[in-house]
């Protein structure tokens, strides 16, 4: 992605690093506490893309982002952050919006008929929902929206599924994306699929990366350059040579017979 790419510069102690050089998609990794949400945060509102986590509100944030340059042909404009903390008040809004309407539902149908009774056993068939109400012209009536939202509520799934739609609606060419732990809340397979969908994105589709994970899923995405925070000064590395990925590959290797079986 030549034409967008952005290069901030400037000293971000302690990390040591005098200028980032930015690929397709670009990781900065490192253990748990060593700035690379705070690096990615920094980097988002130099440019312009302002979606902060609270914990990056306070002076030395601010001393930082002023202290960073960049050159750049173009920000697109629908460039924006992704943080963990948006997938899991995804998660939040669908869980409420289906406790919302198992009250409403509870509180419609009341207790005391044999019409109210078949009505409830219909309702545990999802294909019959369009069969209980019939909205005729009146698309706003109360029985249309109570027949919507019940259809609505089979939408949720777990959080690893949710978290895999929300990127696949959110993530689209020719933009920049900041992701900040993606992985979360996913499992090893849904982690793969994200990973592919961004590597997909990235080398097809003329959309640039910079993400902060030390999920070896991510790490390991065809191309990426990596920024190991946890060395200093911090330097680009191959995924494989990264203390976490050693450490997966130390496990794996200790048990290997077993995966023989």
């Amino acid at each position: 992605m030549a034409d967008r790419r952005v290069y901030p510069y400037r000293v971000l102690y302690p990390m040591q690093l005098e200028s980032i050089d930015f690929a397709p998609i670009t990781i900065f990794y490192g253990s748990n506490g060593c700035g690379k949400s705070t690096l990615l945060n920094i980097i988002a509102e130099s440019v312009g893309v302002q979606d902060k986590t609270l914990g990056n509100t306070n002076e030395y944030f601010s001393t930082y982002t002023r202290e960073c340059t960049y050159t750049d042909n173009r920000i697109p404009e629908d460039s924006m952050m992704i943080r963990s903390e948006d997938i899991m008040e995804q998660i939040a809004v669908i869980r409420k919006k289906n406790a919302a309407t198992d009250k409403m539902v509870k509180g419609w149908f009341r207790k005391g008929s044999d019409e109210e009774d078949s009505l409830r056993r219909e309702m545990d068939v999802q294909e019959k929902f369009e069969n209980i109400f019939d909205c005729g012209n009146d698309q706003n009536s109360f029985y249309c929206h109570v027949r919507k939202t019940l259809s609505e509520k089979f939408e949720e799934g777990s959080n690893g599924e949710t978290a895999i739609k929300y990127f696949k609606e959110k993530l689209w060419s020719d933009n920049l994306y900041f992701l900040d732990e993606p992985e979360n809340s996913m499992s090893p397979a849904f982690q793969q699929e994200l990973a592919a969908y961004i590597t997909f994105l990235a080398y097809r589709m003329n959309t640039q990366f910079i993400v902060a994970s030390h999920s070896p899923f991510m790490l390991s995405m065809e191309g990426a350059r990596i920024y190991d925070l946890d060395s200093h000064p911090s330097r680009v590395k191959e995924w494989f040579q990264l203390e976490n990925m050693k450490a997966y590959y130390q496990l794996f290797k200790r048990f290997e017979k077993r995966f023989d079986k």
